[in-house]
């Protein structure tokens, strides 16, 4: 993962990660006119990713950043 926006196809949106050091954040940007903020995930010393949503609830840490982006989305839209 790089500084540079990264697009992302799955559950049939659009979405867009950018890296910021040790932490990714997620954005939903199917609708261009307003996109979302979902979350960010912070990476950790063991090798997983800890994952906060954009309304600051933590949920349960993932080992790869596919089920980070499902865990955030799912988070935002239940």
């Amino acid at each position: 993962m790089t500084a540079r926006p990264i697009a992302i196809r799955c559950m049939g949106r659009s979405y867009r990660a950018r890296a910021q050091g040790d932490t990714v954040v997620f954005h939903d940007v199917t609708d261009i006119t307003r996109p979302v903020v979902l979350g960010e995930a912070h990476r950790t010393g063991n090798g997983t990713w800890d994952i906060v949503t954009a309304r600051g609830r933590n949920l349960p840490p993932a080992t790869e950043l596919l089920p980070v982006l499902v865990a955030l989305r799912h988070a935002y839209w239940p």
